[in-house]
């Protein structure tokens, strides 16, 4: 199968910005200083983003629109959008810190109760879970934005970072004041992580289109909420353009 996003479906989920003309509040402001922003990439593991590892077959096999919307998305927008900013960062030489999520017991004991449930639940229909094993190959981030040596891959064991990793402390060691964050899937692990950042004091800026719920509705969903109350939204090309302003001049 070569799942395909619907294109009726992409443009509903391009719908967050009028959700987000219903908010009755000031919105969020400031502008990141890419000398103090760092990348965070969020569970693009195989086991996540790979139709043929963890939940993927179960989606396409019984849903087929769900499993051709997110896998889409993954291939032809989350991956080369993520790498245009990977080249960005790299460059610059600011931070890329990626997240993988998978248990390190064989009973799973060292992951959410709730999470334990739903992978059992799935087992029980004979289809893959969302829990893989630390240091699989659903555990491992694909090639196509894998980590070069010297960047930060930490596991977690929950759904946001902040949780079950030493990431706020790694960040403020790197004197990180600003977040660009992209991953999957957006209304799960990447606005748990997300939220709970602008919680802790980061600027933290969700890139849309390097970023993918599993559907329309909870893409839209998620975004408007985040950009009303915790931080900001915008496309790769908004996120790079302001990013390039702040960047040193070539021979600066």
């Amino acid at each position: 199968m070569d799942p395909r996003p619907d294109a009726e479906a992409v443009a509903y989920a391009a719908d967050w910005r009028k959700r987000l003309g219903e908010w009755p509040l000031p919105l969020p402001r400031f502008r990141l200083d890419l000398a103090t922003a760092a990348l965070l990439i969020v569970d693009m593991q195989h086991g996540s983003v790979d139709p043929d590892h963890g939940a993927g077959p179960y989606l396409r096999e019984r849903y087929p629109e769900t499993a051709a919307y997110y896998y889409g998305r993954v291939r032809d927008a989350v991956i080369p959008n993520t790498v245009r900013l990977l080249r960005v960062f790299r460059d610059q030489r600011r931070p890329v810190v990626y997240l993988t999520v998978g248990y390190t017991l064989p009973d799973r004991a060292d992951t959410l109760g709730l999470t334990r449930q739903i992978d059992d639940d799935l087992k029980s229909r004979m289809a893959g879970g969302p829990m893989v094993r630390r240091g699989s190959r659903g555990n491992t981030i694909v090639p196509e934005v894998a980590p070069q040596e010297g960047e930060l891959v930490l596991n977690k064991t929950s759904r946001g970072a902040f949780n079950s990793t030493p990431i706020d402390q790694l960040l403020r060691n790197l004197g990180v004041k600003g977040l660009v964050v992209t991953g999957v899937s957006t209304e799960c692990c990447v606005a748990t992580t997300a939220h709970d950042a602008s919680d802790r004091g980061y600027q933290v800026l969700l890139v849309e289109d390097a970023c993918t719920a599993v559907t329309p509705y909870y893409q839209e969903s998620s975004l408007a909420i985040f950009a009303a109350m915790f931080g900001r939204v915008a496309n790769t090309e908004e996120a790079l353009r302001e990013l390039q302003e702040t960047s040193p001049a070539p021979n600066g």
